[in-house]
């Protein structure tokens, strides 16, 4: 038994019940003292193999739903509420996303055995993240803490700025290089110069995102999830047929379904089953489908641009601005060549997902036993019909509803974490100037122009754009390794245009006034804006009418 997978889209589910669903034991006929018996013992007190010894010993424990009872009575959606067992989700990756990274099929009796350790008893999830374990371990451990931790990375990489400017205008840190001015008023200043802002950003950045499942939530709890490897036993064999089979009943009694979307996700039968379960056991909760290569060029980018704005950092030292503004900038956005060419390959990862949901084949889709087979295979045509009927549903207004909700290839978030970079390497310019006794005026100038205008508002615009162009151009127009990668140059010819004009206006804009230069940051934070608007940042909702099948049937 193992986990399923995710993809990325908020939606309000179908027709159905319109009440919460509630939580209903599947020991109806137990006397009323048996249950706190079971809430009044904690995990330390009793193992799993002394509770699995206490509940034979109940009278009332064969009132326990089988598979076979589940199956022939259409209890698919009941809840076993004595087995609820949930786990924060910063939790679950702690040790480097140590439970993520092998199947628990894989592991040693004794390791799943100690597995059931880490959940605790619970009344409902926040999310039940489904997955399969075909898919890499780590990939899902950093799409989550992507997902969990960018908050975080935001928060203590700011520290470490600011921590590294009060540092540098002390004269704590060493300044051993020069910055030339660029007012012409003040060329003669010698300004003492290193990217310790750009260092200090990467390292805040690494430590928020790494140390995330240690530091405390933001605003909020932990969110308590379902993860199947700690949530159901993997050693105890009646304990894991109650746990898989009351798949469902988990399900109902989760806010929200996190599927953690990789290949293999819809040629998992049990993955097929969480996701047509949770619609009609919570018609009220939201699917959210969270593709793991999103994250996975995330790291990329962030990766890629820190090392062009090193770059621009060296160039800027070593002085080459001599040889002329275009070969600088050329010779520090060469690189990105390569970067837009990976981003076209992995954003083929989506266009690849919306093509397995227009091909999908219920009958096609893996499961180890017949039984479980029927199990499923009965449970989706109570709910939707048929196999048919359902099969259409993701053909159609499943994949039509994700197309619409994933507009943009990077969420805004991210951007914003990518964004960062160039600002925070802004900063040391700054720190430059008034180490060397630039006057207020033209360093408030030169951050609201240059740091906010150019390296937020407008770079934020470009980079949007660039992922969209990525995004759209993402499949070869033409075959040919070659012509391929020329189709990538042609991406970078317009971001390098783009990007040149932008610094021309930029600069002369900041070094004629502060006024041209809030009017230019007001003109880039507004472009910054509506590319967002334009190249899809919005969250999605599955409309009420999306499942005819079901309504009707309903």
């Amino acid at each position: 038994m193992g986990v399923r997978s995710s993809c990325c889209a908020e939606e309000d589910l179908a027709e159905g019940p319109k009440e919460a669903p509630e939580v209903v034991s599947s020991y109806t006929d137990k006397a009323d003292s048996s249950a706190p018996w079971v809430k009044n013992i904690s995990l330390q007190e009793v193992g799993p193999r002394e509770l699995g010894a206490a509940n034979t010993q109940d009278p009332s424990a064969s009132r326990v739903p089988s598979k076979w009872s589940r199956l022939q009575h259409m209890r698919h959606l009941e809840v076993d509420a004595e087995i609820l067992r949930g786990i924060p989700l910063q939790v679950s990756l702690r040790a480097l996303g140590k439970l993520w990274r092998r199947s628990p099929v894989d592991l040693p009796e004794e390791a799943r055995r100690g597995l059931y350790d880490h959940a605790a008893p619970v009344k409902g999830f926040d999310v039940f993240l489904s997955h399969t374990w075909m898919s890499p371990g780590r990939y899902k451990v950093l799409s989550l803490l992507f997902q969990a931790g960018w908050k975080q990375a935001f928060l203590v990489q700011s520290l470490f700025v600011v921590a590294g400017i009060l540092l540098c205008l002390l004269r704590r840190l060493p300044l051993p290089f020069t910055l030339p001015a660029e007012f012409a008023e003040y060329s003669h200043l010698i300004c003492p110069f290193f990217p310790w802002c750009l260092v200090m950003g990467f390292v805040g950045s690494f430590i928020g995102l790494v140390l995330t499942p240690y530091l405390p939530a933001l605003g909020d709890r932990h969110p308590v999830c379902f993860l199947d490897v700690v949530s159901i036993h993997q050693a105890d064999l009646e304990l894991m047929e109650r746990g898989i089979y009351g798949l469902g009943g988990f399900l109902r009694v989760s806010k929200e379904l996190r599927v953690l979307w990789s290949a293999p996700y819809l040629s998992r039968l049990w993955c097929v089953f969480e996701l047509a379960a949770y619609r009609m056991a919570n018609p009220n909760g939201r699917i959210v489908v969270s593709p793991i290569f999103v994250e996975v060029g995330a790291l990329v980018t962030i990766l890629f641009t820190y090392f062009v704005a090193a770059l621009f950092s060296l160039v800027f030292v070593l002085n080459w601005q001599e040889v002329g503004q275009i070969v600088t900038y050329v010779t520090a956005l060469v690189p990105l060549i390569l970067f837009l060419h990976l981003m076209r390959r992995n954003l083929m990862s989506k266009h690849r997902l919306l093509s397995e949901l227009r091909l999908f084949d219920l009958e096609k889709a893996y499961c180890r036993t017949d039984f479980d087979r029927e199990f499923i295979h009965r449970a989706i045509i109570e709910w939707y019909g048929s196999t048919e009927a359902f099969t259409q549903y993701v053909r159609g207004p499943l994949r039509e509803e994700l197309m619409r909700c994933n507009r943009s290839a990077f969420p805004l978030p991210y951007l914003l974490l990518v964004s960062a970079v160039p600002f925070t390497a802004s900063l040391d310019s700054l720190v430059s100037l008034s180490l060397g006794g630039m006057t207020w005026q033209g360093v408030l100038a030169e951050f609201v122009g240059n740091s906010i205008g150019f390296h937020l508002g407008f770079f934020l615009a470009l980079l949007n754009f660039a992922v969209y162009l990525c995004d759209r151009f993402a499949a070869p127009i033409f075959s040919g390794m070659l012509l391929d990668y020329l189709q990538s140059f042609m991406i970078f010819v317009v971001f390098f245009s783009l990007y040149y004009l932008g610094q021309v206006v930029n600069r002369l804009a900041y070094t004629t006034s502060l006024l041209w230069a809030v009017v230019w940051a007001s003109a880039a934070l507004l472009s910054a804006c509506l590319s967002l608007c334009l190249f899809g940042q919005r969250k999605g909702r599955v409309r009420k009418a999306v499942d005819v099948a079901t309504a009707d049937r309903l």
